[in-house]
């Protein structure tokens, strides 16, 4: 295959105000034989508190719909279960559609495979990305009369050290990383990150996306996963956060926002134990922040903490006594009733 040009762009084409905005669909990927119960309360807590037109869950095998839990969400009213519908990528060229698919190829790791997928997916048909462990805590039209968007987190490493030799830089990096995780152990942990988390860098994550179809920025993220190294794009986090600071600088633009942490992020890396810290008499409230939309758990932290599964049976145990279970209440019933 002939390099590509790292300078060339998809060409996007929007012509109206209303294409402008980003379509009034959550969209999630699931990459795997068997749907879990972050995922199922994920989707439900968009479908019932979203407001929005349809959620559609993005999977890359039929046989998900016999999952149990896949079987639950089906006849919900607004729910859709889709294949990895990218359009063959119109528009972003055949040189750039032939890299992504040998890229996708060589990923084996679900989580780096669902990176490229999302933007794939939002090329093509726009819409409001979600993780599968972001749990919606509100109303999400009105994100959605922006051209698109995403969020940022406040972090120890930023993009910027990558390369650094700084024994000054990469210093004030552990110290960053030791506060926060002596602050992750203190009872109210987010309540204590706040007083020190001017002394974090804030940078992009994409847990969270919005986009309309052929968004130019969705189009630059995908160039870019295209002509990346391929070690670099084997490395954790460089298909994800790292590739959204790299391209869009951590800069919020007219046509694409960058919302402040509260938005999706209210408990960062770490600081989210607080989420699943056993709080029976609701000290921690039930809500991580009252202003913000979705509650991006990072469930890779909260497993490596917690030890045991975060599944029914886990949730079961603590109903009522998590600020997590707490957020879930409404769809417990029907998760523990459908596994």
């Amino acid at each position: 295959m002939p390099p590509l040009d790292p300078t060339a762009h998809p060409q996007a084409h929007v012509t109206t105000p209303q294409e402008r905005q980003v379509p009034r669909v959550a969209r999630f990927v699931w990459l795997g034989p068997r749907f879990n119960a972050l995922g199922y309360l994920s989707v439900r807590s968009a479908l019932d508190r979203g407001g929005l037109d349809e959620v559609v869950l993005h999977v890359d095998r039929p046989e998900l719909e016999r999952d149990p839990l896949v079987a639950d969400l089906m006849p919900r009213k607004g729910f859709r279960l889709s294949g990895l519908d990218d359009g063959g990528g119109d528009g972003l060229g055949e040189p750039t559609m032939r890299a992504l698919n040998e890229l996708d190829k060589l990923l084996d790791r679900p989580a780096s495979r669902s990176n490229v997928w999302r933007l794939r997916i939002l090329w093509h048909l726009g819409g409001l990305y979600l993780d599968t462990d972001a749990i919606v805590l509100r109303n999400l039209r009105e994100l959605c009369v922006d051209p698109g968007f995403a969020g940022v987190e406040r972090i120890c490493l930023p993009a910027s050290l990558d390369g650094n030799r700084s024994p000054v830089a990469w210093g004030r990096a552990g110290l960053l990383l030791a506060a926060r995780e002596a602050i992750s152990r203190l009872p109210n942990a987010g309540a204590a990150f706040r007083q020190v988390e001017d002394l974090y860098d804030l940078a992009c994550n994409n847990a969270v996306i919005g986009a309309h179809p052929r968004h130019p920025d969705i189009g630059r993220l995908l160039h870019a996963s295209a002509v990346m190294r391929r070690d670099k794009a084997l490395r954790r986090y460089q298909l994800g956060p790292r590739l959204f600071e790299e391209t869009l600088g951590n800069r919020s633009t007219p046509r694409f926002v960058l919302h402040d942490p509260w938005a999706f992020y209210p408990l960062g890396p770490e600081i989210c134990w607080d989420y699943l810290r056993d709080d029976p008499k609701h000290r921690l409230g039930d809500l991580p922040d009252p202003r913000a939309y979705v509650a991006h758990l990072y469930d890779s932290v909260l497993a490596r903490r917690l030890k045991v599964p975060l599944d029914a049976q886990y949730l079961r145990r603590s109903r009522g006594r998590t600020m997590f279970a707490r957020m879930v209440e409404p769809w417990l019933d029907d998760l523990l009733a459908a596994q």
